[in-house]
């Protein structure tokens, strides 16, 4: 058994799930509820180990249909975790949920 945190190991299965190749770049993540069940964690396990991989740019949200993994996955695991790569990161999330915010305040879903 592992010693690394819980959310640590299945961020890690899903990172390597990621780059074999099962989970390709467009491609639906397991629900949060089938993460749970599969793994046998808590949803504070696997709500951590999806934000350790939405940070590393492996994964994106998608509001109401679900977590998908990133189209350019290739880019987002040669990409140093550095500061600047960090601030590019969350300078898309910024943009994100700009727009979100923008469809929002304009009445579309």
């Amino acid at each position: 058994m592992s010693s690394a945190p819980a959310f640590r190991q299945l961020a890690d299965d899903l990172r390597g799930r990621i780059a074999a190749g099962e989970l390709p770049p467009g491609s639906q993540l397991p629900s949060m509820t089938k993460l749970r069940e599969q793994h046998n964690v808590s949803s504070t396990v696997v709500r951590d180990a999806l934000n350790e991989l939405r940070r590393d740019g492996l994964i994106v949200g998608r509001q109401g249909k679900g977590v998908f993994v990133a189209d350019d996955v290739s880019a987002a695991a040669r990409r140093p975790d550095d500061t600047q790569a960090r601030l590019d990161r969350l300078e898309e999330a910024v943009r994100t949920l700009t727009e979100r915010v923008d469809d929002l305040a304009a009445g579309r879903p």
